[in-house]
Formats: structure tokens, C-alpha cells, sequence
């Protein structure tokens, strides 16, 4: 009789007995496991409370491109995690042109087992693609070149993992190391990935949730069934978008799988100062939403030449908001126009890219706003 288990935020994350139970080899106890999941009404989680669990199998993969300094930062702090008995590899696909992550590989610490792969192609989706080819049946943690981890991460997505199993996949929270903070009103205009993220506890720990693709974790088996990652997102692609590993979180769910909130296996993110600038934030925000009219367009069930109405209801209101915000004397507001037509521009990018995916042509609906050109800034 199976019952329904939520991981808690309140609680403890996983106590001190269980995580060095993990550590050492040996199972931990449901005693132990209760500080982490507690019976909930309201999320079917699908699994009897087993009396022990387990540790899987559990391949770190990371993807670099020209960055053999940090990559080095993060092997480092990698090597002083401690690693649960399943551990088995990592894996960094150096993708693009060698720039030392080979010789980095090779002076890392041992107990890593660092494999090195090279894909000539500079594709972030394409060397997840090169890593998930080389591993059997395992829990793929998915991190990137320029982090650092808390001690015990990988024993906690083990041991959830090993509880939980196949059905679900993981991911946790997400803080940053700025070089130098940015100003608090840029904050708002960044990424999550350079602001840090986690979920309130009232969102709850189970469910439809996608996490930042530096700090999930999912079963190679579900990846491979779900057709790998998309070639066309993410750092790389032809299309420019972001959404390479939100993208493949969607598959999963739409498969049937949920997602599993790890509130305490943090990672930290480093953010130079050129990553959290108004101008860098402008150009993300056009990445983002290309992701998101190529979103639009999948997601509709019956795609015309027109873009979705909502696309198309949501464009011409950021056109008359950034119009409006253009003529303010607040600096910041100028600045929230650039960057709300830098999101359009996106938006209307992706929108046109998927439809020539699907060879169907696409009515430029900019065309419909010509006489509020005006309002625009040359």
C-alpha cells in the first residue's frame, strides 16, 4: 500500500545519521529518512516507506567551453565533496575548441574519476548529448563549469534518488558568488541563474517544477526515452534561446514524470560583473524570449501562420508599455523599455524560428504596429 510523501522544507533537510550511513556504504534507515519526507494529503508521491534505502548509481556531467580556470574551481570543489558508495564518474565534455580542460581533467583529484570527452561542435546541448551516450542506467547530475558545491550534495540527490526512484526527477537551490554585487534595482532584471533561486515552502516540493540547469539531476534512461537534449537551446544553439535544460524538464513532465525539490544540496554560482550588467541583461532577456515564442508555437495545438494570440497580445502591449516607459524621466524606467523590447524582439524571434522548424510561414505582425514607431527610440 503505497503512501504519499512530500520532502520537507520545515524539517531538517536529511539528519546527520542517514548522510553518514550514505557516505560510508551502508543504507540508511527510515528512522533517519523521516526528518526528510513527512506523509502529505495532497501529493501523491506514489511509494511504500521502505524499511532501508539505498544509494544509485550517480554520474556527475558537466559541459565547458573556454573556461579551464574555473573549471578547475569547480573540480576542486567537487573533490571536497563527499562522495555516496554509487558514485560512479564525472564526466566534463569539453565542447568547441581545446582550451586546457583536458589537462585540467588530469589534475583533478582521483577519487572523482574524471573522464574527459571532446565535441568539436560548441554546443552545451550537444556535449549533454555526448555524455548521456557513453553512460548505462544512472542518475546524470547535471552542473556546469563555474560553481561550487555544498559538502554533501551528492548524498543527498543519492540517497532521494534511491528512494524515490525512476518516476521523478531532481534538482535543487541556487546561490551566487558575485565578483562585485550589481545594483538592487538590476537584481529584479537578471536571470535566477545570476540572482540565486529556490522555492518558497508554500510552492511545495513535488510537482511540475523545472529547475536551473546547473543544479538537476535525472535518470539516463527517461533522458534517452525523452530523445536527449535539443541541439536547436541552449549555449550554442543556431537559434540563440536559452531553455536547453527546461526544455528537457518538459519532456520528462509531459512523459509523466514529476519533479523532486532537494531544499538543502546547494550549489553557488559564480557571476562575473560583465554576467550582471544592464547590457547583459538586456541580451539575455532577447534569449529568453526566443525560448519562449518557440515555446508558444509547440505548445499550440493547431498553429496557423498568424503567432499564438497570446504571443501576439503580448507583444503589442510591450510595445505601448516600452513606449510609454521611453518617456519617463526615471533612468530606470528607460532601462525597462530597452529591456522589454529586447524580450519582444526575442519573442517574435522564436515565434519565426519554430514555424520554419515546421515549414510553415509566419505573418510579421510588426507590421500591424507601424504608427506607434514614434514612441520608439531610433
Amino acid at each position: 500500500m503505497s503512501s504519499a510523501w512530500m520532502l520537507s522544507n520545515s524539517q531538517a533537510l536529511i539528519n546527520e545519521p542517514a548522510l553518514d550511513r550514505i557516505a560510508q556504504g551502508r543504507p540508511a534507515r527510515a528512522d533517519h529518512f523521516n526528518d526528510y519526507i513527512r506523509p502529505s494529503e495532497h501529493l501523491d508521491v506514489g511509494i511504500a516507506a521502505p524499511d532501508e534505502f539505498c544509494s544509485v548509481n550517480l554520474v556527475v556531467s558537466i559541459a565547458t567551453s573556454g573556461r579551464p580556470d574555473l573549471l578547475h574551481r569547480t573540480l576542486t570543489s567537487l573533490g571536497e565533496c563527499k562522495l555516496p558508495p554509487g558514485y560512479s564518474e564525472t564526466i566534463v565534455v569539453e565542447n568547441g575548441i581545446r582550451a586546457g580542460a583536458e589537462e585540467v581533467v588530469k589534475a583533478s583529484r582521483p577519487e572523482l574519476k574524471v573522464r574527459y570527452i571532446h565535441s568539436q561542435w560548441a554546443n552545451k546541448s550537444a556535449a549533454m548529448n555526448a555524455a548521456l551516450k557513453t553512460v548505462d542506467d544512472c542518475l546524470m547530475f547535471f552542473t556546469d563549469d563555474d560553481v561550487r558545491f555544498d559538502p554533501r550534495i551528492l548524498c543527498h540527490y543519492s540517497m532521494i534518488a534511491g528512494a524515490l526512484g525512476k518516476r521523478y526527477y531532481y534538482g535543487g537551490p541556487i546561490n551566487v558568488d558575485y565578483d562585485a554585487p550589481p545594483p538592487r534595482w538590476l537584481r529584479q532584471y537578471l536571470p535566477y541563474s545570476a540572482q540565486g533561486w529556490k522555492l518558497n515552502e508554500s510552492e511545495g516540493c513535488i510537482g511540475s517544477t523545472k529547475f536551473l540547469g546547473s543544479n538537476w539531476a535525472a535518470f539516463s534512461e527517461n533522458l534517452r526515452a525523452a530523445g536527449g537534449f535539443n541541439i536547436d537551446r541552449g549555449p550554442g544553439s543556431h537559434s540563440g534561446s536559452t531553455g536547453d535544460e527546461t526544455e528537457m524538464q518538459e519532456r520528462l513532465l509531459s512523459r509523466g514524470l514529476k519533479g523532486v525539490y532537494l531544499p538543502k544540496a546547494y550549489i553557488w554560482h559564480y557571476v562575473p560583473s560583465n554576467r550582471c550588467s544592464p547590457d547583459w541583461a538586456i541580451q539575455r532577456i532577447h534569449c529568453h524570449g526566443i525560448e519562449e515564442g518557440a515555446r508558444a508555437v509547440r505548445e499550440c495545438s493547431k498553429p496557423r501562420m498568424m503567432p499564438p494570440w497570446r504571443i501576439s497580445i503580448r507583444y503589442l502591449k510591450g510595445i505601448l508599455r516600452a513606449g510609454m516607459w521611453t518617456l519617463s524621466m526615471r533612468p530606470e524606467l528607460r532601462f525597462k523599455a530597452k529591456h522589454r523590447r529586447s524580450y519582444d524582439r526575442g519573442l517574435m524571434k522564436g515565434v519565426r524560428l519554430q514555424y520554419k522548424a515546421a515549414k510553415m510561414p509566419v505573418i510579421n505582425i510588426s507590421g500591424l504596429v507601424k504608427s506607434l514607431k514614434p514612441l520608439l527610440p531610433a
